[in-house]
C-alpha cells in the first residue's frame, strides 16, 4: 500500500481546520527545549536527532500541530510577523500560517500543498526552532530581529 499524502479532510462545521485529525506524532529537541510533533503527513516530520528518553518531558517542552492544507496553493514568501503580547502569528503568504502561544507553549502551523519537504526541512523547520527557542527564552526580546524600533514606535 502506498502513502499518497495526507487524506483529504471535508467538515463543514471546521472551515478553519482547527480540529483536522494529526495521527502523526514524533518528539525531537532543539537546543534546550523539547517539541512534540503532531502532523497529518509524513513529509511534515522534521529530520531531526529524535528524543528517545522515556519520561516526560519537563516544563521546557512546546507542542507542535502541523497540519498539511492539500486546498491552498501558492509558494512561501517573507514572513510578516506580528507580536501581540503572549501570542506570536507568522504569515508567509496563504500556503503557511502559523501561532505560537507563548503561554500554553503550543505552536499551530498550516501549511499548503507546494510546500514541498525541502522548503520544510531547510526553511520552515529552522525558522520554527529559532521561534521555539525565543518562545522558551526567560527574557523574551522586545522587538523581532531586524525590525525597525522607530517604526514600531511610530
Amino acid at each position: 500500500m502506498e502513502f499518497t499524502g495526507p487524506p483529504n479532510y471535508a467538515d463543514p462545521l471546521d472551515l478553519l481546520r482547527r480540529f483536522v485529525p494529526t495521527p502523526l506524532r514524533t518528539r525531537f529537541r532543539a537546543g534546550r527545549i523539547a517539541v512534540m510533533v503532531d502532523t497529518n503527513d509524513f513529509s511534515l516530520l522534521p529530520t531531526l536527532p529524535l528524543e528517545s528518553a522515556a519520561e516526560d518531558f519537563g516544563p521546557d517542552t512546546l507542542h507542535w500541530k502541523l497540519v498539511r492544507d492539500s486546498d491552498v496553493p501558492g509558494e512561501l514568501q517573507e514572513p510578516l510577523t506580528l507580536l501581540t503580547g503572549e501570542l506570536t502569528i507568522v504569515s508567509m503568504g496563504p500556503p503557511c500560517l502559523l501561532a505560537l502561544d507563548h503561554q500554553r507553549r503550543e505552536l499551530h502551523c498550516f501549511i499548503g500543498a507546494n510546500v514541498g519537504a525541502k522548503a520544510f526541512q531547510e526553511f520552515l523547520v529552522p525558522f520554527l526552532c529559532r521561534l521555539s527557542e525565543e518562545a522558551a527564552d526567560p527574557n523574551p526580546r522586545e522587538f523581532v530581529e531586524g525590525a525597525n524600533k522607530d517604526a514600531v514606535d511610530a
